[in-house]
């Protein structure tokens, strides 16, 4: 596929073979290219799909024989099976030999068998083939023997393109594999749930995922050797942005599928305020303006527990606060929600915290908050007390004292495991922002991701200067 000429495949079912040929002006001049290992030249291209330089190697590793001609000459490769009476086992004799008299003006041509492959091998090597995502200005004539049938495949035009995805593919610095992230196009095809896919350059990477979609990559995408394994990151990546670009690609009632509200969900404060807007408008058939205030106070978690929870906007006072709170049906300000959050919140400082205590607040101050360009904040143990179905509050934030309140109540505080250090961060967090305008928005997230950063960032600093 990467010589950008149009294929002629075969699959023989009567003699078992497969043929694959191509009309590449240029053709393989080099027959060593196809039979030294990782010889491959285009792992350094992340818009070529070669990378470890042993494609046509395992196809003549799974033949009895296979003859390649080009440009440069002819190759024949044998495997025979053989008895060894000595070792009293099996033993694989295999063959290389030139050709004379083969070669080709342009193109290339492999021709493979093996007396060993059954019905059901071919049959997969047929569907692969058909799976393939060809480009708009190229062909593929798949021809199947013993019955005969045909079939011509081309690109066509995908429902959607979504232009500079940033994702992560694959290259090569002075010879090590490394990820970077660079701006490709995505071709989008809707298919049925449960049968979408990732393509990397038209050739299928994963298959049967939940989402009813097919993603065509147009570069390398980050795949194990095994070809076929991608990181969820990878999948939320495409879906989040394909949401956030093309909602119209689904109908109403798709949008309360969970392939829908998880990355819904779990991408809110990634999604743009019109995707939010029409995503309520459709699904719960609804005036955005009636459900939630959009606007620079709203808070994005709205949205989140609305989706994750696939919550029916006629029982809302059935929910917990968190939801009831923010999505009533006149849907209070921030600010008056806010003010709700706290009018049954008591905080009485702990005046004599153990020495442990005292430790992990000096901790906090000096050596998390220490480490951030955040500016002053205190840190206090207290006794928080509060009504919730959901149990007491870990810490909290005082906007007028700018102190965090760590709630004895609800945690040892008495060593910073990870969860402590993360409650920290999360209340530093609204000191850096504004609760009563921002809750847990969009600026919040972004402010304790980069304190996250900032924290993490000093620290290897640190041990680097330490080393």
């Amino acid at each position: 596929m990467d010589t950008e000429s149009d294929l002629d495949v075969q699959v023989d079912y009567g003699d078992r073979s497969i043929v694959v040929e191509d009309y590449d002006p240029e053709g393989v001049e080099d027959l060593s290219r196809f039979y030294d290992l990782f010889s491959g030249s285009k792992q350094h291209d992340p818009e070529k799909r070669g990378r470890f330089g042993r494609g046509v190697k395992e196809f003549i590793g799974a033949t009895d024989e296979t003859v390649i001609s080009s440009t440069g000459g002819g190759l024949r490769f044998s495997f025979d099976t053989v008895y060894d009476e000595v070792l009293d086992e099996y033993q694989v004799e295999s063959s290389r030999e030139m050709l004379p008299g083969v070669e080709r003006e342009r193109g290339t041509m492999v021709y493979g068998s093996n007396s060993d492959w059954t019905q059901q091998d071919l049959e997969q090597v047929e569907d692969f083939i058909s799976d393939l995502w060809m480009p708009r200005d190229r062909e593929l004539r798949l021809e199947t023997f013993r019955p005969y049938s045909e079939k011509v495949m081309t690109g066509e035009e995908p429902d959607a393109t979504l232009e500079n995805q940033y994702l992560p593919t694959i290259v090569f610095d002075e010879g090590v594999q490394k990820e970077k992230h660079r701006s490709t196009p995505v071709e989008v095809n809707k298919t049925e749930p449960g049968e979408g896919g990732i393509y990397e350059l038209g050739i299928p990477v994963t298959r049967g995922e939940e989402f009813p979609f097919l993603f065509n990559v147009h570069q390398k995408t980050p795949v194990t050797e095994r070809r076929n394994e991608l990181d969820n990151s990878y999948r939320s990546d495409l879906m989040r942005s394909l949401l956030d670009n093309r909602l119209d690609l689904l109908d109403d009632e798709e949008l309360e599928e969970e392939y829908v509200t998880q990355y819904i969900s779990q991408f809110s404060h990634k999604t743009s305020e019109d995707t939010q807007q029409e995503y309520i408008s459709r699904r719960f058939g609804t005036d955005p303006d009636d459900l939630l205030v959009y606007s620079d106070s709203t808070p994005d978690m709205a949205v989140t527990w609305a989706t994750q929870h696939q919550l029916p906007m006629e029982k809302l006072n059935e929910y917990s606060r968190n939801i009831s709170g923010i999505l009533d049906s006149q849907c209070p300000s921030v600010q008056e929600w806010f003010n709700e959050q706290n009018s049954d919140r008591s905080i009485e400082p702990v005046e004599t915290p153990e020495e442990n205590q005292e430790d992990l607040i000096q901790f906090f101050e000096e050596e998390i908050l220490g480490r951030t360009s955040a500016g002053d904040v205190d840190f206090e143990l207290a006794y928080i007390s509060e009504d919730s179905d959901e149990g007491q509050t870990h810490a909290t934030y005082s906007p007028v004292e700018e102190t965090i309140y760590l709630n004895a109540l609800a945690d040892d505080w008495s060593s910073p495991t990870p969860r402590r250090i993360g409650t920290a961060l999360h209340e530093i967090g609204h000191h850096e922002t504004d609760p009563n305008r921002d809750g847990h928005g969009p600026r919040w997230y972004h402010a304790v991701e980069e304190l996250s950063g900032e924290v993490i960032q000093n620290l290897e600093q640190e041990l680097e200067d330490f080393e």
